[in-house]
């Protein structure tokens, strides 16, 4: 019983972070600190090697997609739904792998009595069922995380993924060299999971009231209900598109600062993904009804380019610290607004000429008070470059739109008020 609660003690790290997990699961193992289990010890070296081998590409397979799945999701935003459950199912695979090895799955099944292959089969199953759960609540908690404004852009993601790796690698070390503690440490994993997965889940609901007129959750900077159409007051969000308790003073500014977060200019939920065709999928409105709709918000985009760029030309003279505070502060305003409306091809571009700008300026903006103009710089390049596609389809839209049909113009009957219903006699007749 002992051997099986040390196995299903490593659950909470296949489930945390899968990659980080399997390479030190292959690492013990290459050592002999992770032994088979029943069946193993006496097993023949190809069925150990076999092992290995499953966890060796379900570790490669984690590594393409947690430095990959990035850039894609860059380009396709559409992807995102499907990265969290690659994630969940790849947890959930490697945690079966690793406790079918420690089990003795991989080894030869002649000689073991049948009990003891049901036990090791319910050992996999149990492993891959609460690797799923506790996948799915942290994937559940990463959304919440990365939904929080600034969460990614000044750093806390960043340090978060620096500790849950570390805490990761000690958790599988102490399920190899102190099971009895890895057990006993599960206890208050689980409960700081729940901890965390309420405290987001009371944000989430504190941003959020139902209707009056149909009981439908809206969010508190929405101007209609996504259910039944109602309008209401919205509330105002911050400069780096928190909601706050404030009513929005000017709605085109509000309507502005919503699609410059990728929400829906109606009911404020997210859009799956931007563009001059995005259309919200809960109350079907779209982000730019009309190609005047496009130019208003590239204005306001260009007026908010404008108010920024002396600020991050002052962050910027400060080498090094600069670039990396000024970039956050440009990702956190609305200047960068129309990064989000791009189309893939484009946004691939965009994403190029940013990160081709950073490379070659990086170095430039090491030299005091002369590197203040590179975080400028690079604002304004990956605004045009997500600029001029925006322009393209509102001027295209307004090629496509069809031209309504003229009144026919008035007769000398008509201005001089002679009714043309009726026949004019001709000159002379009686």
């Amino acid at each position: 019983m002992g051997s099986i609660l040390a196995i299903l003690a490593a659950v909470p790290y296949f489930g945390s972070r899968p990659l980080v997990a399997s390479s030190v699961a292959v690492l013990l193992m290459a050592l002999g600190s992770f032994e088979a289990g029943a069946g193993g010890r006496d097993a023949a070296p190809y069925s150990t090697f076999l092992a290995k081998v499953v966890i060796a590409t379900l570790f490669a397979v984690s590594l393409v997609q947690r430095f990959a799945w990035d850039h894609v999701e860059a380009v396709w935003p559409r992807s995102s739904s499907w990265r969290w459950r690659a994630a969940v199912a790849t947890a959930t695979v490697s945690g079966m792998v690793f406790a079918g090895y420690r089990v003795g799955a991989f080894a030869s099944s002649a000689e073991r009595p049948t009990s003891e292959l049901i036990l090791g089969g319910l050992v996999v199953g149990a492993m891959g069922a609460l690797t799923l759960a506790f996948a799915r609540a942290r994937t559940r908690i990463r959304q919440g995380l990365e939904a929080i404004p600034g969460a990614d852009e000044l750093g806390v993601l960043l340090v978060l993924d620096a500790g849950e790796m570390l805490f990761v690698m000690g958790g599988i070390a102490l399920c190899a060299f102190a099971p009895t503690a890895a057990t006993i440490a599960v206890l208050p994993i689980i409960g700081l999971v729940t901890w965390a997965w309420r405290i987001l889940r009371a944000r989430e609901e504190s941003e959020r009231i139902a209707c009056p007129a149909c009981a439908t959750s809206t969010h508190r900077a929405a101007l209609s209900c996504p259910g039944c159409g109602a309008p209401r007051d919205p509330s105002a969000l911050d400069m780096i598109g928190r909601t706050t308790r404030a009513p929005a003073a000017d709605t085109q500014a509000h309507v502005f600062a919503l699609l410059a977060r990728c929400r829906c200019r109606a009911c404020a939920e997210p859009l799956e993904a931007g563009g001059p065709d995005a259309c919200c999928a809960r109350c079907g409105a779209r982000a730019f009804p009309a190609p005047d709709d496009i130019r208003m918000f590239l204005r306001a985009a260009d007026r908010a380019l404008l108010r920024i760029l002396l600020p991050l030309a002052l962050i910027g003279a400060v080498p090094i610290i600069g670039l990396v505070a000024g970039l956050c502060v440009l990702r956190l305003s609305s200047a960068n607004a129309v990064a989000a409306h791009g189309r893939w091809k484009h946004r691939l571009v965009a994403r190029a000429v940013r990160a081709g700008l950073l490379l070659a300026f990086s170095l430039l903006q090491l030299v005091p008070f002369v590197g203040a103009g590179v975080v400028p710089l690079i604002a304004v390049a990956s605004h045009l470059s997500n600029r001029r596609p925006l322009q393209r389809a509102a001027a295209s839209a307004v090629v496509a739109a069809p031209v309504e049909s003229l009144p026919p113009a008035p007769t000398e009957a008509h201005a001089s008020g002679v009714d043309t219903s009726l026949p004019v006699p001709e000159r002379g007749s009686t």
